[in-house]
């Protein structure tokens, strides 16, 4: 579906108003896909699409996935999220995950962000290179 440059803005417009600093309010989203379908303006198909593409990538920015070979202890998460929130800023959004297969360490995805202190990828990356070296 094409997507106009005037139902662009508007989205754009309508995204603004569900921001509180960097987070996305739930209820005010809500709010406006409600009263976009309710009131049908023009192109509220295109409208309602971008908006919630908008939204979509909002949250997928703003959500860490944590994933650690074993239960993390809530000070471990506690300090994890004081670090992520100095570096990224308030308004997270946390996804916790227990990975056996990393065997060691953890892997936090931010965004489009990763960094990765398993163990697994260590493994991967020498033989990557044992690989590399034979050849």
């Amino acid at each position: 579906m094409k997507i106009g440059k005037d139902t662009q803005n508007a989205a754009r417009r309508l995204f603004r108003l569900c921001m509180d600093g960097n987070s996305v309010v739930e209820d005010r989203v809500r709010l406006v896909a409600r009263k976009i379908v309710e009131r049908e303006p023009r192109n509220y198909e295109a409208l309602l699409t971008a908006f919630s593409r908008m939204v979509e990538y909002a949250v997928k920015s703003r959500t860490a996935i944590i994933r650690s070979a074993v239960p993390l202890t809530d000070e471990e998460r506690s300090q994890i999220q004081q670090k992520l929130a100095a570096k990224y800023g308030e308004g997270l959004y946390y996804h916790w995950e227990v990975a056996p297969e990393l065997l060691g360490g953890i892997r936090i995805q931010v965004g489009d962000d990763v960094r990765d202190g398993s163990v697994r990828s260590k493994i991967d990356r020498l033989a990557d290179l044992a690989r590399s070296l034979s050849n």
